[in-house]
């Protein structure tokens, strides 16, 4: 009996920490009218696609997410960046009205997955973060923006699963 117990506390304690980590938003917020100009302009600006919905993976500066990853080598870091570009690249290329960008806040004090991927735009003049992501929260956080302004943010979502929830995007995984 001590044994069937200890083995459902193995399984179902870390099952109630994964539904805990992994939140799904139940407020939808809504940027003004010039907010929501200003975020176009600002992706326009960066030589980016605004389309009808906008997907953002944001990470903050001073954050120990990944930090354990830091400790393998090179060609294991790069095949994760790699994989996570994929993820975004295949979601873009899957959808003519969405869009997937991986942004992060501007300093140095991330980990090798973040500094080593050319891909992630910085967010240097902290406009996403002044409108949408104004809560720092440990492994990031995403965004789905919607074309009336309005958006849903996830929070610690290291792996950009929103695009796969909100779309149903079965492509690759981070």
């Amino acid at each position: 009996m001590k044994k069937i117990f200890f083995l459902s506390l193995v399984f179902f304690i870390p099952v109630l920490f994964t539904k805990a980590w992994v939140q799904v938003p139940s407020v939808r917020f809504q940027l003004e009218k010039q907010e929501y100009e200003v975020l176009k302009n600002y992706m326009v600006s960066k030589n980016l696609k605004v389309k009808d919905t906008i997907f953002i993976k944001y990470d903050f500066d001073h954050e120990n997410c990944w930090n354990a990853l830091d400790e393998k080598g090179k060609k294991y870091i790069n095949q994760v960046i790699k994989t996570f570009q994929d993820h975004i690249s295949d979601f873009n290329s899957s959808f003519e009205t969405a869009v997937a960008y991986n942004f992060r806040e501007p300093g140095k004090n991330f980990n090798k997955l973040k500094l080593w991927d050319d891909t992630i735009i910085t967010d240097d003049r902290k406009i996403l973060r002044k409108l949408i992501f104004k809560e720092k929260i440990q492994c990031g956080s995403s965004a789905v923006i919607f074309p009336d302004g309005s958006y849903q943010i996830y929070e610690s979502d290291p792996h950009f699963e929103l695009v796969s929830r909100h779309h149903h995007y079965s492509g690759k995984k981070f």
